[in-house]
């Protein structure tokens, strides 16, 4: 059977996909190993988050109090940005490449994990900004550090996927946030 055949009939695939990268893909290892970061990170988060607003509201530490104005304006900025940057994700590497092809163009030529940094920056400033809490703006740089800890683990299996060329990515754009 004509690998390129293979790729093209099932009907998601571009052309020029190998039957190799239709195994690798099919592997349920390293299916299993593409949800092994992104979603037990994100019930972390949310955990972690809840808890300082839990330990915040049992310590009755200051908050703070934003007129309706620049709430409205902080949280329509926020989300604003969130959505540019996942439709960007979505343009950049549609769902039915990931895992097969790495992707260096669009929101992928500033930052490898756009996701996860919405998850970081968005997430926490959004709960924030609805709670008025200092201490989950000042808990920001530690979950940056925590996620990165948490992605070291994904970035170990994609330069096994990638080898070289992933390594080569790595030392020109940054984890998380554009040219930092």
């Amino acid at each position: 059977m004509d690998q390129q055949w293979l790729g093209l009939e099932l009907g998601f695939l571009e052309k020029g996909t190998t039957l190799l990268d239709l195994k690798k893909w099919l592997n349920p290892k390293h299916y299993f190993r593409l949800w092994n970061v992104g979603p037990p990170g994100l019930i972390l988060s949310l955990f972690l988050i809840h808890t300082i607003h839990y330990i915040e509201t049992a310590l009755v530490l200051k908050t703070f109090v934003l007129s309706d104005t620049w709430f409205w304006i902080l949280v329509v900025l926020t989300e604003l940005d969130l959505i540019i940057l996942l439709v960007w994700v979505l343009f950049s590497l549609p769902p039915k490449e990931r895992g097969l092809k790495l992707s260096k163009k669009g929101i992928y030529r500033l930052i490898r994990h756009p996701i996860y940094t919405a998850i970081i920056y968005h997430m926490t400033i959004l709960y924030a900004l609805f709670w008025g809490s200092f201490l989950l703006l000042f808990f920001l740089p530690l979950h940056h550090a925590i996620w990165s800890k948490i992605v070291a683990r994904e970035e170990e299996y994609l330069v096994g996927i990638f080898g070289q060329e992933y390594l080569d990515y790595m030392d020109e754009v940054p984890r998380f946030i554009p040219w930092f």
